[in-house]
């Protein structure tokens, strides 16, 4: 059964997060619109690097393309991260960054099967299992202010099923008692050895560690942007996470953004 909204704890997220956990300040709610949202205008206010915002349920949760991230008490994980980088940090590949990095925690969880589409989907047994959405807004102390915000799917729920079908992947279907809390302690651990790179040497570090969890390398695709449609056969990313598509017309490098990405069949 769906942990219930009320039984997330803080101070196990801490105690999971053992030394690390003063990297991190940590905050939960029962509902708010969005997570995103809520922590864009805390850094506004001046909040700093590791604020960490867990709703048990978003109003209006946003994924890429304006559309709505289904969430709900106990069957998901949702929750946002503010880091700051320096004003002249490039974000190219950031949101890749954060699809290792869960991957990554996942894996040592004993979750199998994981994947990643690019540019923002964590898949599980070829479905997807959640999502990552960046956005930023500058500081006032010269730097950027960067919310990671993800969703994760941890159990099947009916509204979902009744909706989705089975399209989607949940966690419980490889792993059962998973809390949310070991769940998002395992993540921002290693959010912190991801980010720390990102920051150091950008994605040209990380791309490589990415292309291992490449789901759609070798695919014949259909990429549509800004209402354009190509067709070719996906290929791998360079060291800016631009996708490479091979197309009847030469090699299309494609930025993350407004673009959708599906296999043909």
């Amino acid at each position: 059964m769906p942990q219930k909204a009320s039984s997330f704890d803080l101070r196990r997220v801490r105690d999971l997060l053992g030394p690390q956990s003063g990297r991190f300040d940590v905050d939960h709610v029962t509902s708010c619109d969005s997570t995103n949202t809520q922590l864009l205008t805390r850094a506004e206010r001046g909040s700093g690097a590791g604020t960490v915002l867990v709703a048990d349920q978003q109003t209006a949760g946003r994924g890429r393309r304006g559309r709505q991230w289904q969430s709900a008490p106990g069957s998901s994980l949702t929750f946002s991260l503010l880091w700051r980088f320096p004003r002249e940090q490039r974000l190219e590949g950031l949101s890749l960054s954060v699809g290792i990095a869960i991957v990554h925690a996942l894996s040592d969880m004993g979750i199998r099967e994981l994947s990643l589409k690019w540019p923002n989907d964590i898949w599980l047994m070829g479905r997807k299992l959640g999502g990552v959405l960046v956005e930023v807004v500058h500081g006032t102390h010269g730097d950027m202010a960067t919310v990671i915000g993800m969703g994760l799917n941890l159990q099947r729920n009916p509204d979902w099923d009744e909706n989705l079908g089975a399209s989607y992947a949940a966690l419980v279907e490889l792993k059962e008692g998973l809390t949310r809390e070991a769940v998002l302690a395992a993540i921002l651990r290693e959010l912190l050895a991801v980010l720390d790179v990102f920051a150091r040497e950008g994605f040209a570090a990380l791309a490589d560690e990415w292309m291992r969890y490449h789901a759609m390398f070798g695919s014949e695709v259909s990429i549509e942007q800004s209402g354009l449609v190509r067709h070719g056969r996906c290929g791998g990313i360079d060291a800016l996470g631009r996708l490479e598509v091979e197309t009847a017309e030469g090699k299309l490098r494609v930025f993350g953004g407004e673009v959708s990405l599906r296999r043909r069949a």
